[in-house]
């Protein structure tokens, strides 16, 4: 196996490469006097089975990736993979308003042109795979995080929201602890009223848990209601720490821990899906 990093993801691509054992491709990147996007694969791939991992949170990140496996297959690879760990433009899964597009079929349709089957983590609608007509695997972080935080001293886990409850319970199961969820109502375009389950957190350690965090306007809110209701400690987890506006300096004080995955590499980057990456890769997940 030939690990080829894009720049969104060349730490991670580093730890899959040193987990399986492969060669790490070396890429020149560049850009040209009018501003488009450059890059070779520098190291000999022809024969060899690819797999290309980088994001798409950003347009620059999806053409990056695109050029990647293009130039791997173009190079001779016998395969080639795409390891989206962070699937960007995936929440546009349907039209919601004439002349939308539908962004995650957009994306979808280009990755797989290139590429022979694409490995993604935790992205944020499933229905996205469906628009794919080759192998979409989504790999779930659920047993990965839960095991990152079994020696921490968890009382109860809390999502901000019912709709990621059953993320919660997955991992309140793993680790043997109750799970509960935050009632959220949207009030207007402006106003959204949170209220937190009828429970003792007087003295409690509480790990609420999401699948991205972006502006953390959500999380900051949560954070908020269990100190006022007593909580001793308080982490906070996601799968993908998008982080929009540096929100993270923001929740970084507010908490005790704040640790997300290295899907997106970044300061809070502690959970690392390297190794289930690997193993899909492998054949093994």
């Amino acid at each position: 196996m030939i690990i080829v990093p894009a720049s969104s993801s060349l730490g991670l691509a580093a730890k899959v490469a040193n987990k399986m054992g492969a060669t790490l491709a070396e890429v020149e990147r560049k850009r040209f006097p009018d501003g488009e996007m450059y890059v070779r694969i520098l190291s000999e791939v022809r024969g060899g089975e690819v797999a290309v991992i980088g994001n798409t949170r950003s347009d620059a990140d999806f053409v990056e990736l695109l050029l990647l496996l293009n130039a791997a297959r173009e190079a001779g690879s016998s395969s080639v993979t795409a390891v989206v760990p962070y699937f960007g433009y995936s929440r546009q899964h349907m039209i919601y308003k004439p002349g939308e597009p539908i962004s995650s079929k957009v994306m979808t349709r280009s990755i797989e042109n290139f590429s022979d089957r694409i490995i993604c983590v935790e992205i944020h609608d499933e229905e996205t795979i469906g628009f794919a007509s080759h192998q979409f695997k989504n790999l779930s972080l659920i047993r990965t995080s839960s095991e990152y935080f079994r020696d921490r001293e968890i009382d109860l886990i809390l999502s901000p929201d019912d709709g990621g409850y059953d993320r919660a319970k997955k991992m309140a199961e793993i680790l043997s602890i109750p799970a509960y969820y935050i009632d959220k109502k949207r009030i207007d375009a402006k106003t959204v009223e949170m209220h937190l389950p009828k429970v003792d957190f007087s003295g409690k350690s509480v790990l609420i848990v999401d699948d991205i965090i972006s502006t953390g306007g959500t999380i900051i809110k949560a954070v908020k209601l269990l100190k006022d209701n007593g909580a001793s400690r308080i982490s906070v987890s996601a799968v993908h720490g998008v982080f929009a506006k540096d929100s993270d300096r923001i929740i970084e004080p507010l908490v005790d821990l704040l640790a997300v995955s290295d899907s997106i590499d970044g300061d809070h980057s502690l959970i690392s899906v390297a190794g289930d990456i690997s193993r899909a890769l492998s054949g093994d997940e």
